[in-house]
């Protein structure tokens, strides 16, 4: 992928506020502890004739949430944190980010997704608060369509390992190397 130091801030960026999202319910091939989740893995990001990679740490606690980009050689960092009274988007030497919730954030930086809709989607899950259509084998989710977007699984040793999603303009894939069990979600 094409390296941009600008176009990754601005990727790296549009991922963690991604990334802050409500409570859901998962899978049942998924970890489910009750102190929360999370995973460690890769981002890919196609959008607005860029392409970008991350590195990602997702810690989701119930109402807090953390999340920890990094480029190639930890190059490009940006971490976010959230909870019940707002969002913070904290990036290299630059001035702390805060909003209200995670769409205001993104929507400060140009960016308009349904980032509500993520938390639910890398779980399995459809959100229960719009229409879907999904589609599964073997008791596992394969393809979930929602708010306009179109979501693919893939799983290995019953887990979820590769997402894809894509809404005709912005396409994202996330590779799930582990998920966590336990996870402490503490501010920064």
């Amino acid at each position: 992928m094409r390296a941009s130091y600008s176009g990754g801030l601005r990727v790296a960026s549009l991922a963690c506020a991604l990334g802050l999202l409500s409570a859901c319910s998962s899978t049942p091939s998924q970890p489910t502890p009750p102190g929360g989740w999370g995973f460690s893995g890769k981002i890919g990001l196609w959008a607005y004739g860029e392409q970008e990679s991350a590195n990602v740490d997702w810690q989701d606690c119930d109402s807090r949430y953390l999340v920890r980009l990094s480029g190639p050689l930890g190059v490009g960092g940006a971490l976010i944190y959230g909870d019940d009274q707002g969002v913070s988007l904290q990036r290299g030497g630059e001035d702390t980010l805060h909003a209200e919730s995670p769409e205001a954030l993104l929507a400060s930086m140009g960016w308009y997704l349904p980032v509500s809709l993520l938390r639910f989607w890398l779980q399995g899950q459809p959100s229960p608060d719009a229409p879907y259509q999904r589609e599964s084998a073997d008791n596992a989710i394969t393809r979930l369509s929602q708010s306009g977007w179109d979501i693919a699984y893939q799983f290995q040793n019953d887990q979820i390992s590769r997402i894809s999603m894509e809404d005709g303009t912005i396409r994202l894939k996330w590779i799930i190397r582990n998920w966590h069990e336990r996870v402490s979600c503490t501010a920064p």
